[in-house]
């Protein structure tokens, strides 16, 4: 957040610059990826392999649920009090999650491709991306299996991703998606052997997979357990063994729902997938009341001008918003600061967001 009285920071190169997608360093990477299918260090190395596409200064990879909280599984050049505030308190209001809640797709998505601005927006948006120093941010979803996908991002700095690093983003994705598909299927395979490849982080609820004739391929112990503890799941599964994909069947305390694979799926071509839903998660803490509650040393009129600056309002904008002068709002800005014990706009809020994850 500049204030357009100052001159504006001229935007720095990025970290990492993109590579030509038919230079010899590009091909070695795509053979990384391809080697690596299967393994643990598939999805780091498909990370590596879209920055090498795109400049970028720092990538996340995320698993999303429809029916759990967002999981940070690795990161690279992120702080780890950055990756901490936002398990604590800013994946609940994370926007990349709440589109794929909402039967989001696979793809490439930037941030105003995913929600429409509000405060939990805008808590997003305005002050956890400006604590992590990120400019923008380029996902790419990926769907795995029981609901869930993994996020794979890039982010600035400082600047935007431009229309061609979008569109080159878009270019590379079926390669990307495919490699990723052939890992998924590697995985599934291995289930056959019992010293295979672990699934974990595909495989985490309880969950059967049956061949297109409805015999079972795979089971978890999750899935046997909770078989045995309640036999209506045998009904739920009997129900949805002619239903269309993501079709949900109720049975007393029991939510299923089914997947249906394609036919080239290696595992169980034309087969299905049934996954027992997560309890349902608890009541989350509201982030408006969070916010409120942080603001609480500050005067309404000081809680006005900081909730405009945290949606990235210059001064002057501010002031004619508030039909104030600008030295009106520069002297409220300097008494937030001696407040809250700082001295920049981007400290306060720091603050202000340390406040909330404290509560």
């Amino acid at each position: 957040m500049v204030d357009a009285d100052q001159p504006r920071p001229a935007a720095k190169p990025a970290r990492y610059s993109a590579v030509r997608l038919n230079s010899p360093e590009w091909f070695a990477r795509v053979g990384e990826v391809a080697r690596v299918i299967g393994s643990d260090r598939f999805h780091r190395e498909l990370v590596e392999l879209a920055g090498a596409a795109i400049n970028h200064d720092a990538c996340w990879i995320i698993r999303y649920s429809r029916v759990a909280p967002p999981d940070v599984l690795y990161t690279k050049d992120v702080a780890s009090d950055v990756v901490a505030y936002y398990t604590n308190l800013y994946s609940s209001v994370d926007p990349f999650s709440e589109y794929w809640r909402k039967n989001g797709s696979p793809g490439v998505l930037m941030l105003n491709d995913v929600g429409s601005p509000g405060r939990s927006w805008d808590m997003y948006h305005k002050v956890f991306q400006t604590l992590a120093s990120i400019s923008d941010e380029l996902g790419m979803f990926f769907s795995t299996v029981g609901h869930c996908c993994f996020g794979l991002f890039l982010e600035r700095e400082t600047g935007r991703f431009s229309p061609t690093d979008i569109e080159r983003a878009r270019l590379i994705f079926p390669m990307l998606e495919g490699f990723h598909r052939s890992h998924l299927g590697a995985l599934f395979n291995d289930l056959r052997n019992p010293r295979g490849t672990q699934v974990e982080g595909f495989i985490t609820r309880p969950t059967l997979i049956e061949d297109r004739f409805g015999v079972d391929v795979f089971a978890n112990d999750a899935w046997r357990d909770a078989a045995r503890r309640a036999p209506a799941l045998g009904d739920a599964v009997e129900a949805l063994r002619v239903a269309p994909g993501g079709t949900i069947h109720a049975a007393g305390p029991l939510t299923v729902k089914v997947e249906v694979f394609d036919r080239d799926f290696p595992l169980a071509p034309g087969g299905r997938m049934y996954v027992l839903d997560a309890p349902q998660r608890g009541v989350e803490d509201d982030p408006d009341r969070l916010l409120e509650d942080a603001l609480g040393i500050f005067t309404p009129r000081e809680r006005e001008i900081l909730l405009l600056l945290m949606n990235g309002q210059t001064t002057g904008e501010i002031a004619q918003k508030l039909s104030l002068s600008k030295g009106t709002i520069k002297n409220c800005r300097l008494r937030m600061y001696r407040k809250a014990g700082v001295g920049s706009e981007r400290a306060l809020v720091k603050h202000v967001m340390q406040s909330i994850g404290a509560r």
